[in-house]
């Protein structure tokens, strides 16, 4: 035990001509999976309140527009509750309030930080009961939260993100350079950047920006940040060197270092979405869907890849859904959550442009087809395979800031690689300890 300090009208089209395929006789979406016909369990219980919670933060719009409309519509005798992680509304405060929660969401990057409120489940019998199968899902994710959980499975994957690398359009025709394509290596990329950066009607562009966080997040060499061990930190090997000197390398094209003097940071999506003075930005697949890329002249392309690694895709990120502990309807509960994973869920997750977590050709082949970005080249991001999801720790947020604390002075050449890992790793690990129970 530890102690801390401290979008989619497509999902319902879908959904609908899923019930026109089950008026008119055919197979619904559930038999299509090799499940049973029988009616769904849920129909036969007691209709009761079911509350969902998650430290997302997300609005009740925003968690309706994703999930809730969907399940209200599926499951309309039952009432759904949700809420919002605010200030005063943390796991602790609700637990400490006696406040019911049956159903836990959270990404893959946070969902270790509710182990500290023992509200998890081992939910192996329940997926069994529910005839849940597992197979159809992403391998990469099921693996993770194993990992997460010892073995168990609290939790099963519903959506999933990734890596992308966005360019903006208008400023290769700009320049005058041809734009990326799908399976550039990272010493193109930094190639690219290098012809990009440069000063042009008094405005200093640079050719490459990163999302930092997700960069060392979703690394597609599956470096954790520390032992879940040992408690310490992982950062001073040649890998997490390799994965540091991508920035030195980006602020070698002349210009850039100036760009970040003037920013006190490393470019990222602000400068992509916004300034429009960055040509090129490794962010989150989804992006387009959670900024306003409205005046960009976008597109999209896979990830970089390592030249020695030419299948070194990243990791994906997915978001999970697990019944709690505290749950007195744990059937309705799961039922609801197997929905989440079925082909007509999946279906609409998919033809919104939202990444789908299982494996169906018939999913994937729908990927986008309903969203207004559809004619982008966005099904780059349904990689063949995924790295392995790094080992997920509750410390990996706070450890994340010490790795990325010395980057500016690093990136402007006033440390070195050696230097910047053995301070990072001091750093991080003095964090951890703070964090430790004394």
């Amino acid at each position: 035990m530890v102690k801390m300090k401290h979008p989619h009208a497509a999902f319902i089209v879908a959904l609908l001509a899923g019930a026109m395929t089950a008026c008119t006789g055919q197979p619904n979406a559930d038999q299509q999976a090799g499940e049973p016909a029988a009616a769904s369990q849920l129909q036969q219980m007691e209709p009761v309140e079911l509350v969902i919670y998650s430290s997302s933060g997300w609005t009740p719009e925003a968690f309706n527009e994703k999930f809730g409309d969907a399940l209200r519509a599926k499951f309309p005798q039952h009432q759904i509750k949700y809420i919002q992680s605010t200030n005063g509304a943390g796991y602790q405060d609700l637990i400490t309030a006696g406040q019911p929660i049956d159903m836990i969401w959270e990404s893959v990057a946070k969902f270790p930080s509710i182990l500290q409120y023992n509200i998890q489940y081992d939910m192996t019998e329940l997926i069994k009961k529910h005839n849940v199968d597992t197979s159809r899902m992403e391998p990469t994710m099921l693996d993770a939260m194993r990992t997460i959980s010892g073995g168990k499975l609290y939790a099963l994957p519903v959506v999933n993100n990734t890596l992308s690398l966005y360019y903006n359009k208008d400023l290769f025709d700009k320049f005058g350079l041809a734009y990326p394509t799908d399976g550039m290596t990272w010493d193109q990329v930094l190639d690219l950047n290098k012809q990009l950066t440069r000063v042009d009607g008094g405005i200093q562009y640079v050719g490459l920006g990163i999302s930092q966080g997700h960069f060392f997040d979703i690394n597609p060499l599956s470096l954790s940040k520390m032992d879940p061990n040992t408690l310490m930190p992982t950062i001073y090997n040649d890998k997490w060197k390799t994965l540091f000197e991508i920035y030195s390398k980006m602020a070698e094209a002349s210009g850039y270092k100036e760009k970040i003097q003037e920013l006190q940071g490393i470019p990222g999506v602000t400068n992509f979405v916004k300034k429009k003075d960055t040509a090129m930005v490794a962010a989150l697949a989804n992006m387009h869907m959670t900024q306003d890329m409205s005046e960009v002249n976008w597109d999209v392309v896979r990830y970089p890849v390592f030249k020695d690694a030419p299948n070194s895709n990243p990791q994906s990120y997915p978001t999970y859904f697990g019944v709690s502990s505290i749950s007195k309807h744990q059937d309705q509960a799961m039922d609801m959550i197997k929905y989440l994973v079925s082909d007509e869920f999946q279906l609409a997750v998919a033809r919104s442009g939202t990444l789908p977590v299982i494996q169906s050709s018939s999913v994937i082949g729908a990927f986008a087809q309903d969203a207004k970005f559809k004619d982008k080249n966005v099904k780059s991001a349904l990689y063949s395979s995924f790295a392995p999801i790094a080992v997920q720790t509750i410390y990996d947020s706070a450890v994340s800031s010490a790795y990325g604390k010395k980057l500016v002075p690093f990136s402007l050449g006033q440390m070195d690689v050696n230097t910047l890992l053995r301070t990072s790793e001091e750093e991080a690990a003095k964090t951890i300890e703070s964090m430790k129970v004394k």
